[in-house]
């Protein structure tokens, strides 16, 4: 199993890189990026600020050889906060461009659908460097907090923007709801959740 460990404010341009090679096909982020071009120069930024914002509570997780990183929101801590909204204005922005109505409506579309009791574990983002897809990475940064979930009793959350993904979720304990179909003509999402195992 690969090792994990909590990132720190150093890691965050590595973290930016592998988060954006990991999403560059996914299909809810095409959608909301106007062009590969704008991807290619934007989204590590973008991934890496996401990444500031959780690195205080301890939330964001890499492996040992930088190839994956997860980025969790503990209990409470999950919704978009004013000054969180205001330090993203900028690198959402570069990224987004014309699109970002389209980026804030779907933010807010997903907020207003996300479980609001019990508390429990948020995985915002959970992405793997493509060439190191498949060697147990997710599993291990996955698997990192279920075990912290299953010892304290707490469930856990996540949506899934690709169905492939699902059955690597469920193998981790998660149940898939009914898909989310984005405003707008967005793409389906998946949500899951997990109950702490007994």
């Amino acid at each position: 199993m690969p090792e994990i460990r909590v990132a720190t404010t150093a890691d965050l341009p590595v973290i930016g890189r592998v988060l954006a090679a990991a999403f560059e096909d996914d299909p809810v982020w095409n959608w909301l990026v106007p062009s590969r071009d704008v991807w290619g120069h934007q989204a590590s930024s973008y991934f890496a600020r996401d990444a500031q914002q959780r690195i205080a509570h301890g939330g964001v997780l890499m492996d040992a050889e930088a190839t994956g990183a997860a980025l969790w929101a503990p209990p409470d801590l999950w919704k978009a906060t004013p000054g969180g909204i205001l330090r993203e204005v900028a690198p959402a922005l570069r990224l987004f461009r014309h699109r970002l109505p389209r980026a804030l409506r779907t933010l807010t579309y997903m907020e207003q659908r996300h479980p609001k009791q019990p508390p429990h574990w948020y995985l915002a983002v959970l992405g793997t460097h493509p060439d190191q897809q498949g060697k147990g990475v997710g599993s291990a940064l996955i698997r990192h907090v279920l075990d912290r979930c299953d010892e304290e009793g707490l469930p856990a959350y996540l949506e899934s923007s690709k169905e492939r993904n699902v059955p690597f979720y469920a193998r981790h304990g998660f149940e898939a709801g009914e898909p989310i179909q984005l405003p707008g003509g967005g793409p389906p999402v998946w949500p899951m959740w997990r109950e702490p195992a007994g």
